[in-house]
């Protein structure tokens, strides 16, 4: 019997051609909700250590949780979860748009594709119907043309989403990203390549059913209340008082990743890149997720100049304009604008990117590569011609391009003469936060622990210490005595202190990794703080008539978190691999606000201690004991982990 909230698992082999389908087993929703959960425990029990991430073997899963495409606000969220090439550690990212929710109506969890086509094709999933269909003819083709080409199946196209890649993915490019509903990504780890190795261009789905709901008005009653709570926290952060734009944040504290993180400080920084004149572009309210309230997604042409014709969406979200506008030096919107559609249309993480072609034009400016090792093009900073010209190149290996599509780690063993020195990653993914000398601390912090490197998306990619300091924090779904350990209750400034922030950083650890397990979007749980435990068990409860508590929910996100850091373990990472790179604790900032600041090595150490012990986890390592493994039903992990790990050898 279908379980409610539940659909089936459907499993691809492209080696054979075999087409399974099975239904989501009681016990495993139970033990690891969905999204996420799902996603971590397949690749742990069906996955050999040290697979090849771009070999037959290596599995890649499309995974919707329980409440993805119901009437749950921010429900169209989809985890996809593999085998990295950038990093060789577990590969787990998130996606919205409208194709999880499209394939939750077709009546499926799980996508699981394994084994390597002879030749491209897609996936055709026509509510219950599905076939592996030939795409050579969609081959070559990038990720919006693709689109544009699949969705005239028999049906109505109205109710088709596409899920493909670009050029990058069918090159291989280690940081290939699939692209849904064309301004939708799963961006970080290289899922996208993963793709490209087993041929599959794309996945295409028209779903026309529902999910089905076990107490359909507790559930209603539920949505309409964290509803609610999601409209009034976006209506506070809108009023003063509310977070500062990240943009002029970070131009205060002088933390930009300027130049490759040589400077904390852009000159004409708010003049030529700030909102203010992002908002004198055309705009429309585009693209937004499924059942969302927030509309995060405006969708900015550029009507004049050379990038005319240009299209992106979030542009005015900041994330884009550091990568590219600090990290690349890139002063003119419009162009970082082109950098963020070509990547999608090519099918790459723009943070990678970036941030390999930010430790390109570093190696250029210091002499160590010139333009004759560069194919002709001049890699200074700011250079926006040779900046997009390169993001070709890399996309189709390219001469010089060919180098940069296996990330920065790499490229730097392949130049040589140093160059290992000016590589900005984390577990060998590009880092995305600003300086970590001089930025927040708890958006910071969490960039560490975060297992699978770079970023601090699974954790404290969220607004909770940038507030002023009695500003929403009493309306935070936060239990009480968490709540105190970060903030002082009554709540104090905390963005300038470490103080509180290992148990800011488990917390939202957990939270994360129930909401990207449910199905849900995180901004309303770590941006707008308006969606925590209390929220997410009723909706859970409602929906599938298991009856939840709130920290039953927070014990079973911790549940998937440890299995997501167990799968980092397996790899070989360890704590030695919880840090920045050197020049962070050696090299002072050079200039700006923070002129002189550095980070004391005692200090991190101290912190991870501190995380350490909260977790339960080995101190002296970083891995979860086995102690604390049982505890979360997690023994057979730990069985698993003693066999030993199998680290990377490029890492």
């Amino acid at each position: 019997m279908t379980l409610c909230g539940y659909g089936k698992i459907l499993d691809v082999n492209l080696s054979t051609g075999e087409i399974t389908r099975r239904e989501v087993e009681a016990e495993f929703a139970r033990n690891y909700l969905g999204g996420m959960g799902f996603g971590c425990k397949i690749l742990w029990d069906e996955t050999i250590p040290g697979v090849d991430p771009l070999g037959p073997d290596n599995l890649v899963m499309f995974a919707n949780g329980p409440l993805t495409g119901t009437a749950a606000p921010c429900s169209g969220r989809t985890e996809i979860t593999t085998r990295s090439p950038l990093t060789g550690n577990i590969g787990t990212g998130n996606t919205g748009g409208l194709w999880g929710a499209r394939l939750k109506h077709a009546g499926f969890d799980v996508v699981v594709v394994r084994g390597r086509a002879q030749k491209p094709v897609y996936l055709w999933i026509n509510d219950a119907s599905v076939e592996v269909k030939e795409a050579g003819h969609l081959w070559g083709r990038d990720a919006w043309e693709t689109s544009d080409m699949l969705p005239g199946q028999p049906g109505n196209p109205e109710a088709v989403s596409v899920l493909c890649i670009g050029t990058a993915g069918e090159n291989l490019v280690r940081y290939a990203c699939p692209v849904n509903d064309y301004h939708h990504v799963a961006a970080r780890n290289g899922a996208g390549a993963v793709m490209g190795s087993k041929n599959l261009k794309a996945i295409a789905v028209r779903g026309t059913g529902t999910v089905r709901i076990a107490r359909p008005q507790a559930f209603q009653e539920a949505c309409r209340e964290a509803r609610d709570r999601v409209v009034a926290a976006k209506r506070a952060e809108e009023m003063p008082g509310g977070p500062r734009d990240a943009r002029v944040d970070s131009l205060l504290r002088g933390c930009m990743q300027g130049k490759n993180y040589q400077t904390g400080v852009v000159p004409q920084w708010l003049e030529t890149r700030s909102i203010e004149l992002a908002r004198k572009y055309p705009m429309r309210k585009e693209a937004t997720c499924y059942a969302c309230p927030i509309s995060c997604f405006d969708l900015v042409t550029v009507n004049e100049g050379k990038y005319a014709g240009t299209q992106v969406n979030r542009a005015l979200m900041p994330g884009v304009v550091m990568d590219w506008g600090a990290n690349c030096a890139i002063a003119s919107l419009p162009a970082i604008w082109k950098c963020k559609e070509l990547c999608h249309r090519l099918g790459m993480d723009y943070v990678s990117a970036s941030g390999t072609l930010a430790f390109a034009m570093e190696l250029f400016q210091r002499g160590i590569i010139d333009a004759e090792y560069t194919g002709g093009l001049e890699l200074s900073w700011g250079n926006e011609g040779a900046i997009i010209a390169m993001l070709h190149r890399i996309a189709s290996r390219e001469g010089f391009g060919d180098v940069l599509a296996e990330g920065s780690v790499r490229a730097a063993a392949a130049v040589g003469k140093g160059a290992e020195r000016y590589v900005m990653t984390i577990k060998g993914a590009e880092m995305m936060v600003p300086d970590p000398r001089a930025g927040r601390r708890g958006w910071l912090f969490g960039s560490l622990t975060n297992p699978r490197g770079g970023d601090n998306i699974k954790n404290t990619h969220c607004h909770a210490e940038r507030y002023n300091a009695n500003w929403w924090v009493d309306k935070f779904d936060m239990f009480e005595d968490v709540k105190a350990k970060i903030y002082n209750m009554p709540p104090e400034e905390i963005p300038n202190t470490w103080q509180g922030k290992p148990t800011m950083t488990r917390w939202f650890e957990d939270l994360y990794s129930a909401v990207n397990s449910l199905g849900l979007c995180f901004f309303p749980a770590g941006f707008q703080l308006a969606l925590g435990p209390t929220h997410l068990a009723k909706l859970f409860s409602a929906c599938t008539g298991w009856d939840t508590s709130p920290r039953e929910m927070m014990k079973l996100g911790e549940k998937v978190f440890t299995l997501f850091k167990a799968h980092a373990v397996r790899q070989g990472f360890s704590r030695k691999d919880d840090t920045w790179p050197e020049k962070f604790f050696t090299e002072p900032m050079p200039e700006g606000p923070a002129k002189g600041a550095v980070l004391s090595r005692e200090t991190i150490d101290m912190l991870l201690d501190e995380y350490y012990d909260i977790r339960g986890w080995d101190r002296k390592s970083g891995v979860p004991t086995p102690q604390k493994l049982s505890e979360l039903g997690l023994a057979s992990v730990a069985g698993d982990l003693a066999t030993g790990y199998h680290r990377p050898p490029c890492l």
